[in-house]
């Protein structure tokens, strides 16, 4: 039984769960990913994505 509605094109990765995920695939997070991470605590899922965009250049979000 799911534990979700949503599909998955909808659901937000947590920064918990990105972090665990990212080290187990052994990667890690540059100064500035770790900074935006705590700067962006408790930001609804779509500003936070906005702020990683913007982090990285992306014009404007596939998603509305």
């Amino acid at each position: 039984m799911s534990k979700s509605n949503r599909g998955p094109q909808e659901r937000t990765l947590g920064a918990k769960a990105y972090a665990s995920m990212a080290k187990v695939e052994g990667l890690r997070l540059s100064k500035e990913s770790a900074a935006r991470l705590e700067r962006t605590k408790g930001l609804s899922p779509e500003k936070r994505r906005a702020e990683v965009l913007r982090a990285y250049g992306a014009d404007a979000p596939k998603r509305k």
